[in-house]
């Protein structure tokens, strides 16, 4: 078994400026580091809708068949996946057309416009240790350039143990990677011919792996190509829920990717190297 050769550094959080959104410190540790630690980012009335939004899409999934377990056998616990709840669940649509999540992402980007792409829900039960692979966003999107981002909004308090690592500053890197699924029973189809993305841990480089723990209400924002993984959540007791929703700036063109993209929805006639604006990814502002 290879040792690790990086320890995992705390990221820098800010506050919000007084107009609610991201001031010139937080961008710019965003355009150094690929990520940015925002606090205190959504009041607690926001958080507790998205509760209520993740209970339904939780309620309703068994039809849907959108969950999977990734737990090891015998554990106790469960992960939960599920995807574009804005389209047929209220709390989330109220979420992303009006809270300031679109106005942190727009300015954090630097962009005049902004497209909304698409939100994803992630439930980790107490008890799973499986963890959540190195990747980059942009592996598995069928989209191109720079102005492209998550904005992941915690629903619990997220130690360090259970808090997403970044590798700072990938997201600036020229080679590509291909798509991992997160459930290792299950592949893509017709994978890219790129690599699998190393565990970093093990990797020499000068580079830092980062983490930062979180409260309800806070968010990272981080580019699309900005490597990132997460451990299990091997607590006994509390939950890590969590909100991605994701956002397209004034540079990002369709890519028509020959292989199997995540989402699977590609929109509503989109030509490659156009617009990614459709119905499915409104434009926002």
């Amino acid at each position: 078994m290879t040792s690790e050769l990086h320890e995992a550094i705390a990221l820098p959080s800010f506050d919000l400026n007084s107009d609610g959104l991201p001031g010139g410190d937080a961008i710019a540790a965003y355009e150094r580091d690929g990520v940015v630690s925002l606090k205190g980012a959504f009041e607690s009335r926001w958080i507790d809708m998205l509760a209520e939004g993740m209970e339904i899409a939780i309620r309703d999934g068994v039809d849907r068949d959108t969950e999977f377990n990734i737990a090891n056998p015998g554990e106790p616990g469960f992960f939960y996946y599920d995807t574009f709840m804005w389209q047929r669940i209220d709390q989330f649509k109220r979420f992303a057309m009006e809270s300031r999540a679109a106005d942190m992402a727009r300015r954090v980007m630097r962009s005049e416009t902004l497209l909304f792409y698409f939100d994803f829900m992630l439930v980790k039960e107490p008890g799973t240790s499986r963890e959540t692979p190195w990747h980059y966003d942009e592996a598995y999107w069928p989209v191109s350039g720079d102005q492209a981002c998550n904005l992941w909004t915690a629903l619990d308090p997220i130690p360090e143990a259970t808090a997403l690592r970044f590798v700072l500053g990938s997201h600036r890197w020229p080679k590509n990677y291909r798509a991992v699924h997160f459930d290792p029973a299950m592949a893509y189809a017709d994978p890219s011919d790129e690599p699998e993305p190393p565990d970093w841990w093990t990797m020499p480089g000068n580079f830092d792996i980062a983490y930062t723990p979180m409260e309800p209400g806070d968010c990272l924002i981080f580019h699309n190509r900005s490597h990132h993984s997460a451990p299990g959540n091997s607590l006994e007791a509390t939950r890590r829920r969590a909100l991605s929703t994701c956002w397209l700036g004034d540079d990002i063109t369709y890519n028509n990717k020959s292989q199997e993209t995540d989402p699977p929805n590609r929109g509503e006639g989109l030509v490659h190297g156009g617009s990614m604006e459709c119905t499915s990814f409104p434009k926002v502002r």
